[in-house]
């Protein structure tokens, strides 16, 4: 019998509980303005030469959570830009990967959420800086209409930048994708897992992490998962960001001489929230072991 360790969110809902009936949607939008205008830096960040792969050494956050802004400056730095088009699903408007691209680089975009709150309050925001050419949808993705909701948003079939963290059936969801060729991408992959097995939850349209396992780690697929599948898409592994939480690839036909290809062993990261909170490699993957988990 494997005890999984439960994290309480009892402080973090009732914070959020407070945050959404003290302040009004408008100061909100108004404090979120505030900072999307926050200037980004002109300079590289000190390489860190503690980190062995290149791309690691150019980590910062900026409008991401995990160092992602670096290592998406450093990889188009290296391949330029083409379509300046992203499509992320599974974000929030404080903090996502296509944020920087748009308010820095002149990006369009689509983004959609099941949060009609993340998704309202980022529409209207970009309205009050005139943000145009990019849009968030209140919608619940699955296998049935994930394309269509792409293709009817007249979203371009060539695209820079492709980001998918849904916590859940990202694996499934890169999968089905044909209608869209990012030149790079960003998927969210689970490092409790380990580097050297192919596995993923299984596909369920209504997925909801803490609903299938209240500890949250009964989600999406491990690093090995997804470079299989990125090879048979035609896509390569070039990095995962340094606190084990996302990966990043890149079509085989870009940037192959300035950008090297990495095995999963190389890219690896341990998630590095579960280590804070105690919880050793070996203790997550056999907690991961535990979990019904299929073969991919």
């Amino acid at each position: 019998m494997h005890t999984i360790p439960i994290k309480k969110y009892r402080a973090k809902k009732a914070l959020k509980w407070l945050k959404k009936n003290l302040f009004s949607r408008k100061w909100v939008i108004k404090k979120l303005i505030k900072k999307w205008q926050r200037k980004d830096l002109n300079a590289w960040p000190e390489p860190d030469q503690r980190q062995i792969n290149e791309i690691n050494r150019y980590e910062y956050s900026f409008l991401s959570q995990n160092g992602e802004d670096g290592i998406l400056r450093y990889i188009f730095s290296k391949i330029g830009y083409e379509s300046r088009y992203f499509v992320e699903f599974g974000f929030g408007a404080h903090q996502c990967n296509s944020l920087k691209l748009m308010l820095h680089e002149n990006f369009h975009g689509l983004l959609m959420d099941g949060s009609e709150e993340q998704c309202d309050i980022f529409n209207r925001a970009c309205e009050g800086i005139s943000q145009k050419g990019v849009k968030a949808i209140n919608t619940f993705i699955n296998l049935e209409n994930l394309e269509e909701l792409i293709i009817s948003n007249e979203v371009p079939s060539e695209i820079d930048f492709l980001c998918i963290d849904v916590d859940g059936n990202d694996y499934w969801f890169w999968e089905k994708l044909t209608c869209i060729r990012p030149r790079v991408v960003c998927i969210e992959y689970n490092s409790g897992i380990g580097p050297n097995q192919a596995r993923s939850i299984s596909y369920k349209s209504d997925f909801e992490r803490f609903t299938a396992h209240p500890s949250g780690f009964f989600a999406g697929a491990s690093l090995r998962a997804l470079e299989s599948l990125g090879v048979k898409k035609g896509y390569r592994l070039v990095a995962c960001d340094s606190t084990g939480t996302n990966t990043f690839f890149l079509r085989e036909d870009i940037g192959n001489e300035v950008i090297k290809t990495l095995s999963c062993e190389e890219a690896f990261y341990p998630h590095l929230n579960w280590l804070s909170r105690g919880i050793s490699e070996a203790k997550q993957y056999e907690i991961m072991q535990s979990l019904p988990y299929i073969d991919v």
